[in-house]
């Protein structure tokens, strides 16, 4: 059984001593404090002002042990260093969130990637320089807390014919991505004050429910906790702490009425509400105990529900004001439940557990809800909820990230001044394995090779290229396309899948430092583009390269390869995943002088693809009323 660590805080010992005999009005043995004078009446004395702060110390130190106690699990040397972070990371935020209904066990026995080291390379001064030269207003359509963050993933190519540098965007990604905590540490303020704005939903819905999802859970046959659920709970940390800013006004009204405000006292913030129904003992297991999985789909007990749905809605039921909200919630969870949890009623409004959702922070599921329901013929309306996000399609579908950028790259003045990253992304899609496999012969035949991407998944899940010489064997190419979409319906049902994005694959870059660890490895660059609302009256949009480069580290090139083609496609996380390893292992800070050089990169080439990425974002914003036919226009 594992034991509970002891807190280590600020305090000294004989500072606890002294605190205890001050607050208690008796001498300390080891202190030449006197005791405070009796009162006139000769009653107990009241505290002076340092024994008041020191009882107030006491008792932070007495809840943050009993959070360090509620984190602990196999491991306490694990929670310890947990506990650390989760300081580091929540700031004046910790306690509040730590000890909302929950929250811990979302934290018990996981391994959280730190990121510290990586954010602390970044080059903050180069960082905000590129940054503010990056930058556009905020499109006039976009409302406050409509968009955060996009986390484009680009791939650097040697442009053919100019020998130079040159980008293509691989996808857009949305605020549901992990290890936002590598981008360099005032950015990542500016993303957090960005996820905050929303709050300024309870101007309309003073009780609003706030979800924040994450991914994970949906791996079949790991099933693993997030070890990035931190972030989420930093996402939750800036919109309380936004909320509370809009309470203010209120508050001091209260305040200033006859009484006080001790009438009709109001909760201060959100209510934190941590979610994890995942019920391991649902799923079947063989003789070895591992997971049955059949079909690329792990098995379950008959009547059992690994996700616990019934569970989930339980938990809710048992908080107080559930159903009869006095304050705002953040609920921070797994998309895979809250995607079946999460109910779309007749008018396109979604609700947990009866009860309104008014804002989706995390843009996958939004549409994993809207998978979900397609059956009932049930959609989402925007109108009746505020998506953390607006460009929740283009960030999970590649296919419509790809016919925004070419809609923003054929524009003249686009193409002029970017060349470099204007490649027209060749952009396919197929609704049925048949559709696929004949577009992808289709483009073979052309002397193009393919690459797939479903859409709805991560981890790079369901990708698969294929070279011109497998035009000869069509079969095996169908054998491939089956195996994606096996792989991908076993891990996200009807969340992710059709329709598949068919494009042209491009040969990636490699590191080119002979003698070096990671030379000859394929990389990607991750440009996030965030919403900088310092200014409320004149937000911005801009993008930074203070965020990592992700390394494959398993495409290293061996003797006799080239590296011209390849089929592995493996994300941080997927190595993560299979190695064990901590991201750190897969990333290197871009904003750091010493990785612009390993990439043989300038910062004149980074600011320019920060300019490109930044239009592109906006363009995607004003447009965002065309997502839906986009894919139609040829």
């Amino acid at each position: 059984m594992a034991h509970t660590p002891t807190l280590n805080t600020s305090l000294s010992t004989q500072g606890l001593a002294d605190a205890l005999h001050e607050a208690a009005n008796t001498p300390s043995s080891s202190s030449n404090t006197r005791p405070a004078a009796p009162t006139t009446t000769g009653g107990t004395p009241r505290m002076a002002g340092t024994a008041n702060q020191r009882a107030t110390e006491l008792r932070d130190v007495a809840v943050q042990s009993a959070i360090l106690r509620n984190i602990t699990g196999k491991d306490a040397d694990l929670a310890e260093k947990n506990f650390d972070l989760l300081k580091n990371r929540l700031g004046d935020g910790f306690t509040k969130i730590m000890t909302g209904t929950g929250v811990a066990n979302l934290v018990k026995d996981v391994k959280l990637e730190n990121n510290l080291s990586t954010q602390a390379t970044q080059d903050s001064a180069a960082t905000e320089r590129l940054a503010n030269a990056s930058a556009l207003p905020m499109p006039a359509n976009v409302g406050r807390g409509e968009f955060t963050v996009a986390p484009l993933d680009i791939m650097p190519y040697v442009d053919p014919k100019t020998g130079k540098f040159a980008a293509t965007v691989l996808e857009m990604n949305g605020n549901g991505y992990g290890n936002i905590t590598t981008m360099e540490k005032n950015m990542l303020a500016k993303a957090m004050h960005s996820m905050g704005d929303v709050a300024a939903v309870i101007e309309k819905e003073p009780n609003a429910l706030f979800v924040v999802g994450c991914s994970g859970r949906e791996d079949p046959p790991a099933f693993g906790q997030s070890k990035k659920i931190h972030e989420k709970l930093m996402i939750a940390q800036a919109i309380d702490k936004e909320i509370q800013k809009k309470q203010v006004p209120g508050l001091l009204a209260e305040a200033m009425s006859e009484d006080g405000g001790a009438t009709n006292p109001k909760p201060i913030g959100a209510k934190i509400i941590g979610l994890d129904s995942f019920d391991g003992d649902a799923l079947l297991r063989d003789g070895q105990g591992k997971v049955v999985i059949k079909d690329s789909v792990a098995q379950q007990k008959e009547g059992r529900d690994k996700d616990g749905i019934a569970e989930l809605h339980s938990t809710l039921d048992k908080i107080a004001d559930w159903h009869n909200p006095t304050q705002p919630a953040i609920v921070v969870g797994y998309t895979a439940q809250l995607a079946r949890a999460i109910k779309i009623d007749a008018d396109g409004t979604p609700t947990l557990n009866g009860r309104k959702v008014s804002v989706i922070n995390n843009d996958r599921l939004v549409l994993n809800i809207n998978a979900l329901n397609e059956a009932e013929g049930k959609k989402l309306d925007t109108k009746k909820f505020i998506s953390s996000n607006i460009s929740y399609l283009p960030a999970a579908s590649k296919g419509h990230a790809y016919a925004f950028a070419n809609d923003y790259n054929k524009q003249p003045d686009v193409a002029a001044k970017f060349p470099q990253f204007s490649r027209e992304i060749i952009n396919e899609q197929a609704g049925s394995i048949d559709e696929i496999h004949s577009k992808v012969l289709e483009l073979l035949a052309q002397g193009k090779r393919v690459i797939i991407k479903p859409s709805g998944t991560g981890h790079g899940d369901g990708i698969r290229a294929f070279d011109l010489p497998e035009a000869a064997t069509p079969n095996a190419i169908r054998k491939e396309i089956e195996e994606s979409y096996a792989q991908v319906k076993g891990t996200y049902g009807e969340r992710g899948g059709f329709p598949y994005t068919i494009s042209e694959y491009l040969t990636a870059a490699r590191i080119d430092k002979p003698g070096h660890p990671l030379n000859t490895m394929k990389y990607e660059l991750r440009i996030p583009v965030l919403g900088d609302v310092t200014d409320p009256e004149q937000r911005l949009l801009k993008a930074t390269h203070g965020a990592i480069i992700k390394i494959d580290g398993g495409s290293a090139l061996r003797e006799g390869e080239n590296g011209d083609f390849s089929k592995n496609f493996a994300s941080v996380s997927a190595q993560v995943l299979k190695t064990g390893l901590s991201a750190d292992n897969f990333m290197k800070p871009l904003a750091d002088p010493k990785t612009l050089d390993l990439l043989g990169l300038t910062e004149k080439d980074v600011g320019e693809l920060l300019k490109w990425a930044t239009g592109y974002v906006a363009h995607t914003l004003t447009n965002i009323d065309k997502a839906e036919t986009i894919l139609d226009k040829k």
